[in-house]
């Protein structure tokens, strides 16, 4: 169980980091239909939903930085409440990230070219992993970070709910195709805004039933971000593991 749930939290989080940024170079735009729609069965493609997720790819492509707060929701079979947490997302293109947890226990994710840091202050314990020692592997792989639409398509298959329950906006549900996948992913939703085509909320379904919402709020594009915000100063303190534990030390309240 702890090993799943550990698998899980680092594959929310790389997922939700995949969504909000992940957007094709800017001189690729998706080759055809079929590729923006990630469907690879030679089934007809809904036009809506290919028109839907090029201006998906193209409003992440034109977006150079990206700040936003979040709320987050986590429904566990094992609570009998869920776990609420809020906190800053920060991103920098074309590699820099940071997912700051602010309530109720302070953490901090930042990815750089180089670099993965988790630091988590009331533990005083902190991760910090060459990026290189993640090329090839799987979390990082079929969950795309970094990737297109159609990069996305290998792994997800893209499907348009009829109808959205959030006000101005597009549901777009994933199913993973990879029997791996599956057996931890049931399902990943996003709400697409109609008028931005940027992610309002993302929700991970686990194959257990468990499920976690991310909402984002105060959504700006394209302003000035601070380059100290994805440079962290580790106290003296502070005990650095040079392994990826899958954000496990924090998983008390992730």
């Amino acid at each position: 169980m702890i090993r799943k749930r550990t698998a899980v939290m680092a594959a929310a989080l790389a997922a939700a980091v995949s969504m909000v940024v992940a957007g094709a170079p800017a001189n690729q735009a998706p080759k055809d239909d079929t590729a923006a729609t990630g469907s690879s069965s030679g089934a007809a493609v809904d036009p809506t939903l290919a028109r839907i997720l090029q201006a998906f790819d193209k409003a992440q492509r034109e977006t150079g930085t990206l700040v936003a707060s979040f709320t987050e929701k986590k429904d566990l079979k094992l609570l009998a409440r869920p776990v609420l947490s809020r906190g800053e997302f920060y991103y920098n293109r074309p590699n820099q990230v940071r997912w700051e947890y602010l309530d109720p226990d302070r953490k901090v994710f930042v990815i750089t070219e180089d670099m993965y840091i988790a630091y988590y202050p009331a533990l005083k314990r902190a991760e910090e992993v060459p990026i290189k020692k993640f090329v090839g592997k799987r979390l990082f792989r079929f969950l795309g970070v970094g990737q297109s639409i159609d990069e996305l398509g290998k792994y997800y298959e893209f499907r348009l709910a009829p109808q959205s329950d959030l006000k101005d906006t597009y549901l777009l549900v994933l199913v993973p195709r990879k029997k791996k996948l599956a057996e931890r992913v049931a399902e990943m939703k996003i709400w697409v805004d109609t008028t931005t085509f940027l992610p309002r909320q993302l929700q991970y379904v686990e194959s257990d039933g468990d499920s976690t919402l991310l909402a984002f709020q105060d959504i700006r594009t394209n302003v000035a971000v601070a380059a100290s915000r994805f440079h962290l100063d580790l106290p003296k303190d502070v005990v650095v593991s040079e392994s990826f534990n899958g954000f496990s030390l924090g998983e008390q309240s992730f």
